[in-house]
């Protein structure tokens, strides 16, 4: 994952309504998403783990003239951090799954704002997701041998007692 890292900008500047200047620098590093702002003269720096995000969302916005948008999605909204946005689609589903494999977050759309669908388990009016695990194949029965197997096997030549070769001598009546 190092080498996506790598391959990011060192930073960019998005808007901030309540920063001074409306401005605030993202920067992102391995695993971690680094957020430097200035508030009523008060600098600030956040550095914020990929884990503490939710996903990674797709919204567009507009119908006639449609915007779409990719953003780490956070619980507190002022930690969203909006990482594309385009006019066109033509590089947005590669980009949108670029950032959940470079952050390893699942990917959401947004039909309605606010309201976040699992894009993994979802394709239009097909649910996909996780098979059900099939059965009789537990940990148990796959570290027990079958049946026709449970003759001892043979032992290692190394192991085994060469004992002397001697007659050996049989009473009869």
């Amino acid at each position: 994952m190092s080498a996506l890292f790598a391959s990011l900008p060192d930073g960019f500047t998005a808007a901030d309504p309540r920063a001074d200047g409306a401005i605030r620098h993202i920067a992102f590093q391995e695993g971690r998403v680094l957020i430097a702002r200035r508030v009523r003269g008060v600098a600030m720096r956040l550095d914020i783990p990929c884990s503490s995000f939710r996903g990674v969302v797709l919204s567009m916005d507009g119908v006639d003239d449609p915007v779409f948008t990719i953003r780490l999605d956070h619980q507190d909204p002022e930690l969203s951090v909006v990482v594309h946005e385009a006019g066109d689609d033509a590089d947005v589903i590669a980009q949108w799954r670029a950032w959940s494999k470079l952050t390893g977050l699942p990917k959401f759309l947004e039909r309605e704002a606010g309201v976040l669908v699992d894009a993994d388990e979802e394709l239009g009016a097909l649910r996909t997701g996780r098979a059900p695990a099939p059965r009789r194949r537990g940990a148990v029965a796959v570290k027990r041998r079958p049946r026709f197997l449970t003759r001892r096997r043979m032992g290692e030549r190394q192991r085994m007692i060469r004992l002397p070769a001697e007659r050996e001598i049989i009473a009869r009546d």
